[in-house]
């Protein structure tokens, strides 16, 4: 578990977890799939945001439709908007940041709830 150190914005505690993320909807040549959607793996974790590692670029802004896969849970699909976008030399790829919506279309009761589970078991 880590908080958010200086220059950051994020005042809420987060996670350390490394999750497999789905990203849906994306335009089919930016996910380079035939299906417009992307695998990637959770760095950290918060009730609003999460941070993954990912290997194709997103625009800043872009609003797009999550699913975590959570072990021994049913996925939960999320919406969110791409606030950052930074190259990661040391493994390749990007780290993206996501700021998650209220939306009623979206599981983040359940996702809030388990963030908050999982903060109670640390």
């Amino acid at each position: 578990m880590t908080t958010s150190p200086g220059n950051e914005h994020r005042v809420e505690t987060r996670l350390d977890i490394q999750e497999t993320i789905l990203i849906e909807a994306m335009p089919k040549k930016v996910a380079g799939t035939d299906s417009g959607v992307v695998m990637c793996t959770s760095l950290d974790l918060s009730a609003n945001g999460l941070q993954v590692a990912m290997d194709q670029q997103l625009e800043v802004g872009n609003i797009l439709r999550l699913c975590v896969d959570l072990p021994d849970k049913e996925p939960i699909f999320l919406v969110a908007e791409v606030k950052w976008v930074r190259p990661d030399v040391s493994v390749g790829g990007y780290r993206t940041g996501f700021l998650l919506f209220e939306s009623d279309d979206s599981d983040i009761t359940q996702w809030k709830l388990w963030v908050v589970d999982m903060l109670g078991n640390n």
